[in-house]
């Protein structure tokens, strides 16, 4: 993950919850792949990329003896994390990069919710979180794929073709690909597109722009558009992409997974 994506979702920290239905949902579909409680007890549990918190409250409900290590990238992030759950005993929340954080030990379970695709590249990311678990411990992550905003990245394309990003995100291909050269095993394997709704294109920019989704390679080019050319994109968004209902849709790719570290715990 590099400084400029950690420097953007730091930024990003107080309007990251202006698409908080959009995390709420994918942290949703990554519960039902949750082990249950015997299977982690009193354990420490490590989420990487806590962000404001949504999968960190899903963390604590779900497992009310374990402690949990919530950690971000960004400082901002972090900041407001230790600011929500000030009161919350059984909570550290600490900065770090989910590629090289480094832990005194191992977790029974590693759970992170819309934030690993941006660790790149993900086989680091991935040697890493399996050393951070335990022999019969688990990985359970929700990630954006390829396919994520393939409207919007096409629509861009069109208008200003010599400004497209240079990067993307992996496959679900190349992201189980990564997951298993690891070392995991993959226990279950889940994808949905998700069509968020915004009120209109411009809604839906803002919105993304808010939540840090347009830093890093995948959305930053080395020249920026113009405000002519973001003016056309959004025109042809709102005829493009339409909802049926007076708003726009925006496209998530997400895949789910558990992943075991086999072996006695």
């Amino acid at each position: 993950m590099s400084d400029d994506v950690a420097r953007v979702f730091s930024r990003a920290a107080e309007t990251y919850e202006r698409g908080a239905s959009l995390h709420r949902h994918v942290a949703a579909m990554l519960a039902e792949l949750l082990p249950g409680d015997d299977g982690v007890g009193e354990g420490p549990v490590l989420e990487l990329g806590a962000g404001t918190g949504t999968l960190t409250r899903l963390l604590l409900q779900r497992y009310p003896r374990a402690r949990l290590h919530a950690v971000d990238v960004a400082a901002g992030m972090v900041q407001c994390l230790r600011e929500q759950f000030v009161n919350e005993r059984r909570l550290v929340c600490l900065q770090g990069d989910a590629r090289t954080f480094r832990y005194d030990g191992a977790f029974p379970l590693v759970a992170s919710s819309a934030a690993l695709h941006w660790a790149v590249p993900l086989e680091d990311t991935m040697r890493n979180l399996y050393s951070l678990t335990l022999p019969g411990g688990r990985l359970c992550a929700a990630m954006m794929t390829a396919g994520t905003l393939r409207e919007l990245r096409d629509i861009r394309a069109r208008v200003a073709p010599e400004k497209v990003p240079p990067g993307r995100l992996a496959g679900e291909s190349e992201t189980l690909a990564a997951i298993e050269s690891a070392g995991f095993t993959l226990e279950d394997v889940r994808t949905e597109l998700v069509h968020a709704r915004y009120a209109s294109a411009r809604d839906f920019l803002e919105t993304i722009h808010a939540q840090g989704l347009t830093g890093g390679a995948v959305s930053r080019a080395v020249r920026p558009l113009t405000r002519g050319e973001l003016g056309r994109v959004a025109r042809e968004y709102d005829r493009e992409c339409s909802d049926g209902h007076g708003g726009v849709y925006g496209g998530y790719e997400v895949l789910c997974v558990s992943a075991l570290r086999e072996g006695a715990s």
